[in-house]
């Protein structure tokens, strides 16, 4: 048989071929990206699998490196925002612990403050009290030590005055004796008296008659012990001693009364300006005591509100399915599993277009021989 001239290349071959071609490097890509998400566990790469399964029949490469670039850069995007809340949720939660423990240790501080000026308080009112005490008892002590002086005053005085009046008397008795002596002529007179003519001795008979002579005064009304006058001179001397012991003893008793006096008064005004001052002291303590349980109470406030601040990021930066590291590995294997399909796509895409001018040279060389 004669040798027929050959048929041109269909162009509906060409293009038959050339989806075939371009259909592998797609497949390869959606493979990649399949066994990627399983590894990974990303639903964004078995998405994006699926969606270039459906569409490797359609349109040239680009429009699958597209979508593929578009999910790099979506995750990068992700990435990125997720790194900036990253750093904000590690700087809030860095700045609310310091924070929180920093009002821990202001309330525990202030805890210990109010606890001692709590004792001082306390101590101050025993010391106020313990000085009040001393003063009633000094009260007390001057008020006793001032009636039984009063009382000692008066019996002093009394005994003085019965002791002057009891020399008074026995000087006047002593005196009408002396009298009555001297008249007799029992004692002789003083050179200023009236002289007399002495009488002669009495001569007692051996009966005498009780009433037929007067008194003859048997005993010297001087001699001792006998003598009356020497009996009342001695009593009055007793009395004048009385006198000068008691007045002794009042003038000793009212000078031990002054000293105590004087004491319990310099005692008295100590403790009252040590109660006054005390009592000023602890006033000022109770003021700081009020004011720091203010800025505790204060102070347990801010360190609440902290606490809940901290607790609100929980939910936002450390709860949740998984954590930063781990999303971060994933989105890694992502993005590197879509760069090396892309790598994938543009090889074969690179290779499609260095071969389709060729194929066309030759179609329309064939045709113009022909």
């Amino acid at each position: 048989a004669p040798e027929n001239p050959a048929l041109p290349a269909s162009p509906v071959a060409f293009v038959q071929v050339s989806a075939s071609a371009r259909r592998l490097p797609v497949q390869r890509a959606i493979e990649l990206l399949r066994s990627e998400a399983k590894v990974a566990h990303s639903q964004a790469l078995e998405q994006l699998a699926q969606e270039l399964a459906m569409r490797k029949d359609e349109g040239p490469f680009d429009q699958v490196i597209n979508a593929i670039q578009k999910m790099i850069f979506r995750l990068k995007d992700e990435q990125t925002k997720e790194d900036d809340h990253k750093n904000w949720c590690d700087l809030e939660l860095s700045k609310t612990d310091a924070s929180l423990a920093d009002k821990q240790a202001k309330l525990e501080e202030l805890g210990v403050k109010i606890e001692g000026h709590d004792a001082t308080a306390i101590e101050l009112q025993e010391d106020i009290q313990e000085a009040d005490k001393m003063v009633a008892a000094i009260d007390a002590h001057m008020k006793e030590a001032t009636e039984i002086r009063r009382i000692g005053h008066m019996e002093n005085a009394a005994a003085i005055k019965d002791a002057q009046d009891a020399q008074v008397a026995i000087a006047n008795a002593i005196s009408v004796l002396k009298d009555f002596y001297k008249s007799s002529g029992a004692i002789q007179k003083e050179a200023y008296e009236l002289v007399q003519r002495s009488a002669a001795p009495v001569n007692l008979p051996e009966t005498p008659s009780t009433w037929d002579s007067s008194y003859t005064s048997v005993a010297d009304p001087a001699a001792q012990p006998e003598g009356i006058v020497t009996v009342l001179e001695t009593v009055s001397a007793d009395f004048s001693r009385m006198e000068s012991d008691t007045k002794a003893q009042e003038e000793t008793d009212q000078q031990a009364f002054d000293e105590d006096i004087k004491a319990c008064n310099i005692e008295k005004a100590r403790r009252n300006k040590e109660s006054q001052m005390k009592a000023s002291e602890r006033k000022r303590v109770v003021e700081k005591k009020a004011a720091m349980q203010a800025r505790h109470k204060s102070v347990a406030s801010e360190h609440e509100a902290t606490a809940q601040y901290l607790k609100d990021l929980q939910p936002a930066c450390v709860e949740g399915d998984s954590s930063y590291e781990e999303r971060k590995n994933a989105r890694a294997l992502e993005i590197e599993a879509l760069t090396q399909a892309q790598d994938i796509l543009q090889e074969a895409f690179a290779e499609h277009k260095a071969a389709a001018p060729s194929f066309l040279q030759r179609y329309r060389l064939r045709g113009a021989m022909a």
